[in-house]
């Protein structure tokens, strides 16, 4: 289910933004959708209108104020590996999930 929706939903954002690779909008909506879940603990139907409202909000925003955004959730946020590779574990993370998750919504939020 989730990939259809991301599959759908990626072009979207792709066809507003085309200077991102679809790797990369894969990846935020994956980040929006992890949140929706685990954060917010959204159900089917909630989740799917939090994933549209998202899309929209992320197709309303500029290059120069989605760029921010964009870098930190492709940097910090899925930054999962050491220098050499290997997989980073969650509980070694100097910020937790849900701070890094908020910390890129804020940074979506307050760009114009």
């Amino acid at each position: 289910m989730i990939l259809i929706i991301i599959s759908s939903i990626s072009r979207l954002i792709k066809d507003a933004h085309p200077w991102l690779s679809y790797d990369e909008v894969v990846k935020v909506l994956l980040y929006h959708h992890q949140g929706s879940m685990w954060i917010h603990d959204l159900q089917r139907d909630k989740l799917e209108r939090s994933m549209e409202a998202f899309t929209k909000l992320l197709k309303s925003k500029s290059i120069k104020a989605l760029k921010p955004f964009v870098e930190y959730v492709l940097g910090a946020y899925y930054n999962g590996a050491d220098e050499y590779g290997n997989q980073i574990e969650e509980s070694s993370r100097e910020e937790s999930f849900e701070h890094r998750w908020n910390k890129a919504r804020a940074i979506l939020l307050k760009s114009k």
